[in-house]
């Protein structure tokens, strides 16, 4: 009976060695299926914010460019407003002449009106 009773419980201890043993191995294979998948996760997420920071880079670039024209066209606005008819003729004899003629004969026809 005793021999009974004494396999009987070894029997018992073997099967909870083996639950025990699978249970380990469950936890083990949980365990590495997680960290797998946060590896995974952890580098698409890296990836995205690089993206997110190489998209910012070229943005900024993009407005520095835009804001750099918009300073051009205020340049060449000003440059336009202080543009005027003895500005473009100085320094060339044939241009005065011709605009003084047409002054002159703008000033006579002036007078015949009035």
């Amino acid at each position: 009976m005793n021999s009974l009773k004494y396999k009987t419980e070894l029997a018992l201890v073997r099967n909870q060695n083996i639950d025990i043993t699978n249970f380990e191995e469950s936890v083990n294979k949980f365990k590495a299926g997680f960290s797998k998948t946060y590896d995974l996760a952890s580098r698409r997420f890296k990836t995205a914010i690089e993206e997110i920071d190489k998209t910012i880079d070229h943005l900024q670039k993009t407005k520095d460019a835009l804001l750099s024209s918009e300073n051009n066209l205020r340049i060449a606005n000003n440059k336009t407003e202080d543009l005027t008819i003895k500005r473009l003729t100085r320094g060339n004899p044939t241009m005065t002449a011709k605009f003084a003629e047409l002054t002159d004969a703008d000033k006579t026809i002036e007078k015949k009106w009035h």
